[in-house]
């Protein structure tokens, strides 16, 4: 790429060689060389800003055309992804609605083909889709769950406004800005229709699917790939997975949590709590409740907040270097929470 710059730019200096007068030529002839010389080592340079843009452009350029395949529309305007030669569609929940749905998802080259809406997270607003009818289709691989980092660039693709075979899907590139355990936040302005539509990675991965936006135009949420991974086997299943329950319906374990880079910890256990009934103590490190891997506080509250007072889950937990389990018998929510308790 820097070379066809380069080539560009001597031809704008032979054209100002040919309207320079004579007289002023080879002062000319000097500062237009030394110019070009100048945007070679800018292009070159290992920290150049340029050099990131322009390697970022060819990635997304390469990429581009295997995920412009994969990206369809789905239902009545919303936006999705083919992710297996099979059909499998990601998309968001609200996008996809209630499991065994029909809805109607056109392809890039405008053919329409039924499909089944599986299962639903609605933590993550991550939702699955069935294509029916005869494959292979087109389709993108996704990334691995936490393959994506603050800083990163992306390039998201949807149908804002709707489906439109002349116009197709709407490519944006730029950087995540943040990213926990339900969604990703990037500078990717999302728009009406977008819903549903494919984050991807500069290696073509799909490493996330657009939720919601906010005003701000760097206020674009992704439910990120990781959330899918974790509920893969449930939502080919067409299971749908609750968000959590409000006030006095809602279960608690009666403990603050803080983020830790193995589960979250326990901070604090109130008296008579069902953390305490249960055994618990102070720097146990929540990993598992009922099996559903907990990666942050946010994740932790959902997992203990679906549930009803009276449930019993099993958390799995680390006291020093040995992993236990215990069955709790779940409380009640107080009706004002501090954040990062349940």
């Amino acid at each position: 790429m820097e070379w066809i710059c380069l080539d560009l730019f001597f031809k704008l200096v032979k054209y100002m060689m040919d309207i320079v007068v004579t007289p002023y030529r080879a002062a000319y002839r000097s500062l237009l060389l030394g110019l070009m010389v100048l945007c070679h080592a800018v292009l070159v340079a290992e920290d150049s800003p340029l050099k990131e843009f322009l390697e970022t452009q060819d990635r997304v350029q390469s990429a581009l055309k295997q995920a412009m395949a994969s990206t369809i529309g789905v239902g009545e305007g919303g936006s999705g992804v083919i992710v297996s030669p099979e059909g499998l569609v990601l998309t968001a929940a609200h996008v996809s609605g209630e499991p065994n749905r029909r809805v109607m998802c056109r392809l890039p080259d405008g053919r329409r083909v039924p499909a089944k809406t599986l299962g639903r997270f609605d933590y993550a607003d991550a939702g699955m889709v069935q294509l029916e009818g005869n494959g292979p289709w087109p389709f993108s691989s996704i990334g691995a769950r936490n393959a994506i980092a603050s800083g990163d660039w992306c390039f998201a693709l949807g149908h804002p406004g709707g489906y439109d075979i002349d116009r197709g899907a709407v490519l944006r590139v730029g950087k995540v800005i943040y990213r926990r355990s339900d969604f990703i936040r990037t500078d990717c302005e999302l728009l009406r229709g977008d819903s549903g539509g494919p984050l991807f990675n500069l290696n073509g991965e799909v490493i996330g699917i657009h939720s919601r936006i906010g005003e701000p135009l760097d206020d674009n949420y992704h439910a990120p790939i990781g959330a899918f991974h974790k509920m893969w086997d449930k939502l080919l299943a067409g299971v749908s997975l609750p968000s959590p329950r409000r006030g006095s319906d809602r279960a608690s374990l009666g403990a603050d949590v803080e983020n830790h880079e193995k589960g979250v910890i326990l901070k604090e256990i109130r008296d008579k709590s069902s953390a305490e009934t249960a055994g618990l103590k102070i720097d146990d490190i929540i990993q598992s409740v009922d099996g559903f891997e907990i990666e942050d506080a946010y994740e932790f509250r959902w997992a203990i907040g679906k549930n009803k007072p009276g449930d019993r889950v099993i958390i799995g937990y680390l006291r020093g270097d040995k992993s236990e389990e215990v069955t709790v018998e779940l409380g009640q929510s107080r009706s004002r929470r501090r954040r990062g308790s349940s």
